[in-house]
């Protein structure tokens, strides 16, 4: 069904790292790429907005949204993704390279 805030979108690859499933009540993050994962697929996520002077920005890595792995001219946006509560900083999926694509090529 409809989510009471924002929508629900689906059909978004990860490269660079992995996104780790929550347990229970607790939200998924982003995590250490795993072996012969190339693009795994994000699963379906609510996207909604949130005034900048709300935001919690707490383990929260500013990640780049691609329509292809070519990267720059096809930058589309940036998302926050919920980083694990032991990561000190988003230096680590910077480096990593992390990056969500709208295309699995």
């Amino acid at each position: 069904g409809q989510p009471p805030i924002g929508v629900h979108i689906h059909g978004l690859f990860m490269e660079g790292a992995s996104w780790e499933e929550g347990k229970g009540d607790d939200e998924g993050y982003i995590a250490d790429s795993k072996m012969k994962e190339l693009h795994p697929e994000m699963p379906v996520a609510n996207v909604y907005s949130v005034h900048i002077d709300k935001m919690s920005w707490m383990n929260m890595y500013h990640c780049p949204v691609f329509i292809t792995a070519e990267r720059g001219p096809t930058f589309v946006m940036q998302v926050n993704l919920r980083m694990d509560p032991d990561d000190e900083d988003e230096r680590h999926w910077v480096l990593a390279g992390a990056a969500l694509l709208m295309t699995d090529d």
